[in-house]
């Protein structure tokens, strides 16, 4: 870990907290699945994969997320994943997206969608029904999520190139926006060893410059007293508690906000903040 984020780590969370940090990322990354109820239940899924040597642990938070204890061989080499019977997904992710709530009448927009994780969630939580904007600006992204979308059977998200600083030209006001910031990814180090290497504070300012414009362009689409879940991989107060400030800001009431920690919470280094337009 480069000095700086050492020594920022230190400053906000304590010495002993970020050597334990530090030594948990240095173990094996902890994998998750989620099934997708769209096509299985769980206790089926969960029977098919142990019958083929899959160890599988459930998580009390969510009924359809599994920690994945023992994999004798890839799961998406399993017939269950190219029938869509689940998705490979960190505990965070999931349970941000639970936060948000959606219902089955709702106008849904997924800001920076692809590949299609927390998309596909929302379509499995609103069971298929309403409807879910998913946009993103790089096309080779896209195709992942549209591969995604049909194997996991997901039938009422539509699915666009489009820049999220750009979404006014849709022309829509959503009941509910997920922002899913681009961001450092700082807090995917446990997963990406080389992750804190590629990374430095500047790298971090610019994505907190970004972030903020896509804030703003989120809140001119979302409709008065809709919900806005903003999240990111990211483990610096830049990126996190900074640009929730922000969003409060400029109009938005917050409701929730969650670190995740891979000492902790024992998923990747996460955040969240649910934000209501008054």
């Amino acid at each position: 870990m480069k000095r700086e984020f050492y020594s920022s780590y230190i400053e906000r969370f304590g010495k002993e907290f970020t050597d334990e940090l530090i030594a948990k990322i240095n173990t094996p990354y902890t994998q998750y699945l989620r099934v997708n109820t769209l096509k299985i239940i769980p206790e089926e899924l969960i029977a098919r994969l142990r019958y083929k040597g899959f160890v599988l642990e459930e998580q009390e938070e969510l009924d359809y997320c599994f920690k994945i204890v023992k994999k004798p061989f890839a799961l998406s080499s399993t017939e269950e994943y190219l029938l869509g019977y689940f998705y490979l997904q960190d505990k965070a992710s999931m349970i941000s997206v639970n936060e948000l709530n959606a219902k089955e009448t709702d106008l849904v927009l997924d800001s920076c969608g692809a590949p299609g994780g927390k998309a596909t969630l929302l379509s499995q939580l609103m069971n298929n029904k309403g409807a879910i904007i998913s946009i993103d600006n790089k096309s080779e992204r896209l195709k992942a999520e549209v591969f995604n979308i049909q194997r996991l059977g997901c039938i009422n998200i539509a699915s666009f190139e489009m820049d999220a600083l750009k979404v006014k030209r849709l022309d829509l006001k959503f009941d509910k926006v997920l922002l899913d910031a681009p961001c450092s990814a700082t807090g995917t180090m446990w997963k990406e060893k080389k992750r804190m290497k590629s990374v430095n504070k500047h790298l971090v300012s610019e994505h907190s410059i970004l972030q903020k414009k896509l804030i703003k362009s989120c809140y001119d689409v979302l409709k008065k007293g809709g919900v806005m879940l903003y999240s990111t991989c990211s483990l610096e107060a830049e990126e996190n508690e900074e640009n929730a400030a922000y969003a409060e800001s400029i109009g938005l009431k917050k409701l929730k906000e969650k670190y995740f920690f891979p000492n902790v919470d024992d998923t990747i280094g996460f955040y969240y903040c649910l934000l209501k337009k008054s």
